[in-house]
């Protein structure tokens, strides 16, 4: 694409983005502009990346998001390669279909011989990618250079979200229960070693000692933890 149909291009994208009310309708749009400023862009897809989990946000092709979930289900493929290392990749799956088999094999018979993941950087952190598929030939260098101009679009859209944010402090408070779970769970199995006691009776004198000594239960948990690591 000439450089000057690009400008014109990330303009008009600008416009957009700028009546956008919705992390959604942002990134379709963004999606939507890689089809036509990336040659040989048949279909593209932007993945978030919450707490290291990828889900699909925005496709232009259902066969965009197919490739996707196949990805997803396999726990490998370029999509999650770029959101690993960081790093963009470029495959030509008539070439390279060795490197991600299962994957090659699904895309392949959807007619797509070349995939394009670019990382969307916040900081040191990989918020999303944008994945590019293509039924017509590799990518180049330059559809490369496009593809990191747009996931920089990705990364500032998806950076000043709030549904990203309150997304992400779901997750983590449910990451931070399930470990205050386990930390109980520990407690009272160690309690039952040591007191010969039942699950619920493991129980019942962790919540008497968080009352007596005016305290949380997970609070209780951990000194008991860190009592048994210190005798042990």
């Amino acid at each position: 694409m000439a450089s000057e149909q690009l400008v014109n291009t990330l303009e008009q994208l600008a416009d957009v983005l700028q009546t956008q009310r919705t992390l959604g309708a942002a990134l379709s749009a963004i999606a939507e502009a890689a089809t036509v400023s990336i040659a040989g862009c048949d279909a593209a897809s932007v993945a978030l990346s919450i707490e290291g989990r990828p889900s699909t946000a925005a496709v232009t092709a259902r066969m965009a998001l197919e490739l996707d979930l196949v990805q997803y289900d396999l726990h490998d493929g370029p999509c999650l390669t770029a959101f690993r290392t960081m790093e963009t990749l470029r495959l030509d799956l008539v070439e390279g279909h060795d490197r991600f088999p299962h994957f090659a094999r699904k895309a392949l018979a959807a007619g797509v011989v070349a995939v394009l993941s670019v990382p969307a950087r916040w900081g040191e952190e990989v918020v999303a990618t944008m994945n590019l598929y293509s039924r017509t030939g590799p990518f180049d260098e330059s559809a490369e250079a496009v593809g990191a101009v747009l996931a920089a679009q990705v990364a500032i859209a998806v950076s000043r979200s709030p549904e990203y944010a309150a997304a992400r402090a779901v997750v983590e408070e449910g990451q931070r229960n399930a470990d205050d779970d386990a930390q109980v769970n520990i407690a009272m199995g160690l309690l039952m070693v040591s007191q010969g006691c039942t699950t619920e009776q493991a129980e019942g004198l962790l919540q008497q000692a968080a009352i007596d000594d005016e305290q949380t239960v997970l609070r209780i948990a951990q000194r008991i933890i860190d009592d048994h690591h210190t005798s042990g």
